[in-house]
């Protein structure tokens, strides 16, 4: 797949989110665990995510990767348990979108290396994944639209 690599700049978002770490095959399942305690956290405070779940990628070690999995929100939240309040920072980031499955999202995030390498271009930050198509209701995985964010220099 061929990917459109654009340089946005972005406006800070705060979050509501789960930090944790999991061997690198079971993020998946990871996120199928907190990203429901997420949107429950959110509905007892009454309250939508004002935008798609994300997936951060803080580091990864010897196959085990530390992942945050949240929902951005329009203003900030206290948080409780594991549901911890944080932020997207704003500013320069390199992105593109990903069409299909998850699985495949290693070659995005591949392209988006390539062009921080031919741009000569430094992180900022980790990156993050945005989800805008629910796998509960798009069984396809073609049709999975998945947008990744690399903040830079």
């Amino acid at each position: 797949m061929s990917y459109k690599i654009e340089v946005k700049d972005l406006d800070a978002q705060p979050v509501v989110s789960i930090r944790v770490q999991c061997h690198a095959a079971e993020i998946g399942a990871t996120l199928a665990e907190i990203l429901p305690e997420v949107w429950a956290y959110l509905r007892k405070q009454n309250t939508f995510p004002s935008g798609p779940p994300f997936t951060r990628y803080h580091g990864f070690k010897d196959n085990r990767v530390d992942i945050e999995g949240g929902m951005p929100v329009s203003q900030d939240m206290a948080g409780a348990g594991r549901v911890v309040p944080g932020e997207l920072p704003g500013g320069v980031a390199v992105c593109t979108v990903h069409m299909g499955p998850y699985e495949k999202l290693p070659e995005a995030h591949d392209a988006l290396h390539v062009w921080m390498r031919e741009q000569q271009k430094e992180a900022a930050g980790p990156q993050w994944e945005y989800y805008w198509t629910d796998p509960g209701k798009e069984p396809n995985p073609e049709k999975r639209k998945t947008e990744l964010i690399w903040p830079i220099k």
